[in-house]
């Protein structure tokens, strides 16, 4: 992914230049806000999110993967509102298993609703 990222601030580099856009070095916010991007790394999440969702909602027909959901059904009132149950990992492989992933990222968002 750094290579990914490296192309993309080639490009933000170049396209500030052009368009003359007033920015710090290294610092390309300003760019990304002008030309109405994101950041790769926004975009990923995002993604992320938009397939939990579809898996969810059945717009992905996937019953192997909706079945790796660990929906999370608390026993009695508690505050957390954490929706799904992420296993316990113990290396960086499993932690970013992409199931795990998705789940873990719509847990940090307090907004996520499906």
């Amino acid at each position: 992914m750094n290579q990914l990222e490296r192309v993309q601030r080639k490009f933000l580099s170049f396209a500030a230049y052009l368009l003359n856009i007033e920015h710090r070095p290294h610092d390309y916010d300003p760019v990304i806000g002008r030309l109405g991007l994101q950041s790769l790394a926004d975009r990923r999440i995002n993604i992320n999110k938009v397939f939990l969702v579809k898996l969810i909602n059945g717009s992905i027909d996937c019953p192997e993967l909706l079945s790796k959901v660990n929906f999370k059904i608390p026993c009695v009132q508690v505050r957390s509102s954490y929706p799904f149950s992420i296993p316990m990992c113990t290396t960086n492989y499993s932690r970013n298993k992409p199931l795990n992933r998705m789940m873990r990222i719509a847990n940090e968002d307090p907004s996520f609703s499906f």
